[in-house]
């Protein structure tokens, strides 16, 4: 029985290892992040909400979460790719995100897709990876980092990034009030061998209400365009079941789960 539950339970934690990256942002960062260059990414890239950032309480909410890539190769030929997600967060802070994986590593291969779920519970001090389809969790400690605001610009090759930023004013978006705000930053010619300058534009909506990103559009030459919005936001409390790992699931604590000043009970 436990030869079998391992190598489910590996799996789950690769993939989250693989994509903790894309789910530990802050609000203010620019979002979200271009998909990598064969065009294929994991999950919806996670909001505020996830791992890495302080949790925010008092704002309950669940919404469908869609991000959308589309990438123009040098024949003319596209790759489009769309994610769907389901997030919920109560007033405790506590979030999850449900999604379906068909198209990473043997689960592209065997064509078996995966439910996978994240739930993040700052209060216990926990996070972990559920594997519906195999149920197995994956448990690993909650870390929070101080928001440090806006990535700045690092010096790439022989030149900096110049960067603007606009404001778009506010609408209402997806039912919730938004203010929106276009960055442009320009990589000159020659920072990194590239013959004339390379320009990516990015959009972004924000409530400052939910303090979630409603809206998000990012085009980049090198990726692509990748559009990520939240629609159908309920406001009412989820459900409390959301956050809790099912008692029949065999849970594995993951690596430095219970370690020092890693934020576990």
């Amino acid at each position: 029985m436990k030869a079998a539950i391992f190598p489910k339970l590996g799996l789950a934690l690769a993939l989250l290892l693989c994509t903790a990256a894309g789910w530990a942002q802050a609000p203010d960062s620019t979002e979200p992040p271009p998909p990598p260059p064969d065009g294929h990414f994991a999950f919806v890239h996670g909001r505020p909400m996830f791992e890495g950032v302080k949790p925010v309480t008092g704002a309950p909410f669940s919404a469908t979460a869609t991000t959308q890539t589309t990438q123009v190769l040098a024949d003319g030929n596209q790759i489009n790719h769309t994610e769907t997600a389901t997030v919920a967060r109560d007033s405790a802070g506590r979030t999850r995100h449900d999604s379906t994986i068909s198209h990473i590593g043997p689960w592209s291969a065997a064509g078996t897709p995966r439910e996978i779920v994240r739930i993040v519970d700052p209060v216990a001090g926990a996070s972990y990876m559920v594997d519906v389809t195999g149920k197995t969790v994956v448990k690993l400690p909650y870390h929070q980092r101080s928001n440090s605001g806006e990535p700045r610009m690092r010096p790439n090759g022989n030149g900096n990034i110049q960067r603007t930023t606009e404001s778009l004013g506010s609408q209402v978006m997806a039912g919730v009030n938004a203010e929106g705000a276009r960055t442009t930053e320009t990589i000159p010619a020659g920072a990194m061998g590239n013959k004339d300058a390379i320009v990516t534009v990015s959009e972004r909506w924000y409530s400052p209400d939910l303090q979630e990103t409603i809206y998000s559009k990012r085009s980049d030459p090198r990726f692509g365009t990748t559009i990520y919005q939240l629609t159908n936001i309920s406001r009412q409390e989820p459900n409390a079941a959301l956050f809790q790992v099912p008692a029949d699931y065999t849970v594995k604590d993951g690596p430095n789960f219970g370690a020092r000043g890693n934020g576990a009970n």
